[in-house]
Formats: C-alpha cells, structure tokens, sequence
C-alpha cells in the first residue's frame, strides 16, 4: 500500500509548469476532440523497459480532470502491468506519497485497478467510482484517455483542494520508465473558463420511418426478475424500439419476452416476434423475423443473425447479429465469434452460399461484446482482418462496397462520455462493451445515444417517465440505441457515382463542396452529428455550393441533400 513519506534526500527538480485549457472532451477512446493546444509534455525516448512511455496531454472542463497518454506499443490498461498514475492534487510536495518530486495525494496502479487515497493519517484503497474514473478505450492500445471527477470527495474531503496539480506516470518494473522523466515535475493549472455546453441528446426518432434498434444486456434474466422489470419497463417504454437484441437471458424464453413487450408496447393488429436460438439472447421486433442462423462456432453458442422482413414502404430486410461474446480473459473464443461473423458477412455478399441476400441488404452487428481484452476482435469485426484463415476463409472488406464497417459510438443523453457498462463498488472502472457496428451502404445512422438516468435531470426524467435508480437497478450494463435510416442501396449507388459529387472528402479544411452533376438545383443541405444533432442547414438553390464546417470539432457527420427529384445521404469526415 502507498503511504506518506518524507523524503530526506534532497533533489533538484526541473518544473514544467502549465496553464491548462478547457476542452469539451467526448470521453469515447477515438482521440479526434483533443485540440494540439492541450497542455503537454513529450518523455525522453528509449528509456522504458516492458514499454516506452512516450507522451501525455491535459486538459479538463468544469467537471473532468482530462488526461491522455501514449506508450510505445499495445498495453490493456487495467492488467498486466505496472504502471502507476500519480496525481499531487493540492500542489505541497510535502503531503501525500512522495514520488519523483510530488505529493501524491491519489494514486493508480492502473495494471492491478489498485487506487489510493494518500491523507496525512496515511494510505487507504478506495474504487475508481470515488474519484469518477474512467478510462477507455477497454481494449488493449497505445493511446488512452482518462476523466477523473473534479467534484469528487473520497473519504468525505474534495479531492483537488488547489487550482494548481502535478502528474506524474511511472512504470515500477525494474528499470521502468518516469514521465516526467526522473528529476522532473509537470504542473497543471486548471482552466475553469466555462465550454461549450453539452447539449442533451432528445429520445425522439429524428424520422418516424427510422428504424430503431436498442441493445440491453439484461443482467441475468432481469426482465423477468420481479424487483427490477418496473425499471425496464420504463426505459424500454420511453425509448420504444422497433428491434430489441437482449443478452443474459438464460432462463427467459422468447414466449415470456413477446409476452412482455406486448404488454408494454402494444402493436396494432400485430403482436411482437421474438426469437431466441442461442444460450441467452432474444432478438425482438415489430416486425416478422422470417429466418435466423446460428453463426457462432464455439459450444457456447451466443451468436445468432437473425433476418427482419421490414415492411414494403422500406427497399431492403434487415439483418440484425445478436452477439453476447465470451467474457473476460477468453481472447481465443472472442477471436473465433469475430472471424465467424465475418465469414458469415462474406456468405451474404456473394451467391452460392447459405443465404445470399441483394446487394446494400443493411446488417448490423450488436451487443455485448465483451472487448476487454485484445484490440484484433475489434479490428477483424471492422476490416474483416480474420486471424484464423484456414477455418474462416480469407480476409475480405466486410462492408458492401468493399469498405470496413463501422463502430457507431453513443454518448449518454446527458454527458460526454461513451461508457456502456458500470458497477458502482467495482474494482473495474466503466467500460464500453455494447457495440452497434454497422454496414454503412443501404443504412445511414440517424441517431445515437446511451441513456444513464442518473446523470438525468429531474425535468429531463419527468418528461420520460423515469427514476434517477431506473438503469441502475435495471442492469450493470447501460441501453444502447441507434436510429437508422433504411434507404435504396442501388438508388443511392447511383445518385453517388453519377448525379451529387461532395468533395474533398475527407477535407482538411472542413470546408466541402457540394455539386450536382446533371445540372438539378439542390433545394436544401443539411448537416448531422453522429448523435442526431442539426449543425448545418442552407437552401442553396443552386447547382453548386460550399459547406464550411471550421467551427465543428473533427469527427464524422451525415450530409443529407434534398434535389428536385430525390434525397440523397451521405458519411463525410472531418
């Protein structure tokens, strides 16, 4: 355990003292938010020994203590190693464990979840729920991000007590690695001007023709667990979902749960179809599902992809992959349930096989994933990178037009943060584990979220119909929904390649131009965030006209354009 010591060595220190910068960081483990004017500092190279520790930046806001930090190959932050994050929260050397010229007062061993609170009466553990870390991504990288709560008050006593701190990562191996190198301190000031406030994601479809899709990790058959199904009902009730992928249903039959959904949501001279083919999940819809395989290789059997008869005023079905991935340390068997679905990708895109559906048919991978541990499951499930080859076939671009998928990230309604899964108590800090991983040919994504009614307001509650407790008591893992608009795959192939050029794309500089190729005047332009959110909106009418998106944070949005005779929507990236 860390304690407070005084050192009766005497070092001379070199201090690194930075003025901070607030930043509305989107907590989500894709790095595209951090501005390269973010407090800084770059480590010596070559001086580590398991790894290199090689950068970090910080940055907070009013609420969120920011930090990212990069080493010189693959790590899974939260075991196997030994890496320490030290933080002198009230800027005195002379308080907290004294490590490389600070104070600590709150220390990590980010490799065994081990976190300290070091006070003057000495070193206690607490859990990464006292102080609000959180860390991501939950697969093993090179680069991650970490948000510590600037609120918090471990032991009953704020945590940061100055305006000023130190940071410090150290490695504790043998010959291990000091950023700041040894000898050195980092101070960091906060910034506390006020950012760009967050704007809270609405439940509503954007479209009444969307198609919505929520994924639940139920928590071991608590739909039909007496003290918790009040708390799904309400959330699923509020969001009201046209296809529902559970997980952990292991004693609920697909009869209980279309028992259930009929009750709460009830169809018009129809009644829901739920199937369950697999160990635990139960694929529900408002719609027929004509057809399902069993498309997981291992003897657990949880990967099932089921196939949605949307209704006729739709141009294509809807394949939905209901996945609950083998959890924790088994590497092995989530590799093999990503090569599998991959394999079974390649089967729909070309004949011959054992379904074989038209070109732009749009699928969907989703659940719970369980990535926690090596980063390939999810570079396969993306790139179609299949690791075993001789039993899944060759590498292949999953997506229709020979293009990866993509991993479709839902922050919170109501915070800036992409965490699906958290146990209050637990040594394991929050983590994404639900995906909707998508084709992005025949579907475009209309709206994204996670609700997690505790960071709700009590207006924003009322207006749902939902207690602060309800996905607390619900489940450990967080509803992920995703809005998607169904379009004609061969329509939109054509309008892309011959009729509406967006250039260049990606842009640099944010700044795109939009023409119409055989002369129609574009009638409207408008711009969405991945989250829904309207950012850009003009009536040209014109054949020709300039997007400019400088003020917009990189990252990908949605352009849908509105021509005299058609509607086309596209991806375009910043």
């Amino acid at each position: 355990m860390q304690k407070a010591i005084l050192s009766t060595a005497i070092f001379l220190f070199y201090l690194h003292f930075i003025y901070g910068q607030a930043i509305p960081i989107g907590l989500d483990g894709k790095f595209d938010d951090w501005s390269d004017n973010a407090a800084s500092y770059t480590d010596t190279q070559n001086d580590g020994a398991d790894y290199d520790l090689l950068s970090f930046k910080v940055a907070n806001d009013s609420n969120f203590l920011f930090i990212r930090f990069a080493v010189n190959h693959e790590i899974q932050l939260n075991y196997g190693n030994n890496l320490y994050l030290e933080i002198d929260c009230d800027n005195n050397a002379s308080t907290g464990y004294q490590i490389n010229g600070i104070g600590a007062e709150t220390g990590i061993n980010l490799g065994t979840k081990t976190f300290y609170l070091n006070t003057s009466s000495g070193s206690s553990e607490i859990t990464p729920y006292d102080i609000g870390f959180i860390a991501l991504p939950t697969v093993t990288s090179d680069t991650f991000e970490i948000a510590i709560d600037r609120h918090a008050t471990p032991g009953g006593n704020d945590l940061f007590t100055n305006n000023t701190i130190k940071i410090c990562f150290y490695d504790s191996n043998s010959g291990g690695d000091y950023m700041p190198d040894y000898g050195s301190t980092f101070s960091y000031t906060f910034d506390n001007n006020p950012v760009e406030p967050y704007e809270y994601i609405n439940f509503a479809k954007n479209n009444s023709s969307d198609i919505r899709l929520l994924t639940y990790n139920t928590l071991s058959d608590g739909l039909t667990d007496n003290a918790r199904n009040e708390s799904f009902k309400r959330i699923i009730t509020a969001v009201n979902p046209d296809i529902i992928t559970f997980n952990e249903c292991w004693n609920t039959s697909q009869y209980e749960a279309e028992n259930i959904l009929d009750s709460w949501i009830p169809l018009t001279d129809t009644q829901w179809d739920c199937v369950k083919n697999d160990n635990g999940n139960i694929t529900c819809s408002k719609f027929n599902i004509t057809d399902y395989y069993d498309i997981d290789p291992t003897s657990i059997n949880r990967v099932t992809a089921n196939i949605i008869d949307l209704p006729d005023s739709y141009p294509r079905d809807f394949i939905v992959i209901n996945s609950h991935f083998k959890c924790c340390d088994d590497d092995n068997t989530r590799q093999e349930q990503s090569d599998a679905i991959i394999n079974f990708i390649r089967d729909i895109k070309n004949s011959g096989g054992a379904l074989t559906m038209p070109y732009g048919t749009p699928f969907v991978i989703s659940g719970d994933l369980n990535l926690v541990g090596l980063s390939q499951q999810l570079t396969t499930l993306l790139t179609g990178d299949i690791q075993n080859n001789y039993t899944y076939g060759e590498d292949i671009k999953p997506d229709w037009d020979n293009t990866d998928l993509s991993d479709i990230i839902s922050f919170h309604t109501d915070m800036r943060v992409a965490t699906t899964w958290t146990e209050e108590g637990n040594d394991y800090w929050p983590g994404r584990f639900d995906y909707t991983i998508a084709s992005d040919i025949g579907a475009t994504v209309s709206k994204t979220f996670t609700i997690c009614t505790e960071e709700m307001s009590a207006e924003r509650l009322s207006q749902y119909g939902l207690y602060a407790d309800d996905t607390n008591t619900a489940s450990d893992h967080l509803p992920k929904i995703t809005d998607f608009v169904i379009e004609d795959a061969q329509n939109t192939e054509e309008i892309k390649n011959a009729d509406i050029l967006i250039y260049p794309n990606p842009a640099s500089n944010k700044i795109f131009t939009v023409k119409s190729l055989n002369n129609e005047v574009i009638q409207k332009t408008d711009i969405f965030t991945i989250s829904g959110k309207l950012i850009f909106s003009e009536n040209p009418d014109a054949c020709k006209s300039i997007i400019n998106l400088c003020n917009m944070p990189s990252g990908i949005y949605f352009v849908k354009i509105k021509t005299e005779h058609q509607e086309f929507i596209s991806k375009i990236v910043l």
